[in-house]
């Protein structure tokens, strides 16, 4: 049952119209009170909130080593068809991007290549 009082309210969220969006949660919440079942409402919002993670999770994003770098990756994400709008600071990087997106993910950065040289270096 939860589910689908996920999955409804997923579907009225990607219309992107707010009066709906509006009028279908106020469906359900009188839905659960005349059911009897208003207990049922923390479990539907726990799971609107692991939907929500998964798809920031899941969004394209562009990673840069220095805020200087931005521009650059992202011209270079996007023609590989990583188009997003800002790039975040990532101080794990140590020089260049990385992004993701689309099962697909764009390394320019020095990291991996460090990293390769350090467990060689101790092997």
């Amino acid at each position: 049952m939860i589910d689908n009082y996920t999955r409804l309210l997923e579907v009225t969220v990607e219309i992107e119209d707010k009066a709906a969006s509006d009028a279908a949660v106020t469906k359900l919440i009188l839905h659960l009170k005349s059911a009897g079942r208003m207990k049922m409402l923390p479990a539907i919002v726990r799971e609107l909130q692991k939907v929500a993670a998964r798809r920031h999770a899941l969004r394209p994003r562009v990673e840069v080593a220095h805020k200087k770098e931005e521009g650059e990756a992202l011209r270079a994400a996007a023609a590989s068809g990583i188009v997003v709008r800002y790039a975040s600071v990532n101080p794990s990087l140590i020089f260049g991007w990385r992004a993701r997106g689309d099962d697909m993910l764009v390394d320019r950065s020095a990291k991996q290549a460090l990293l390769r040289i350090y467990q060689k270096s101790i092997a």
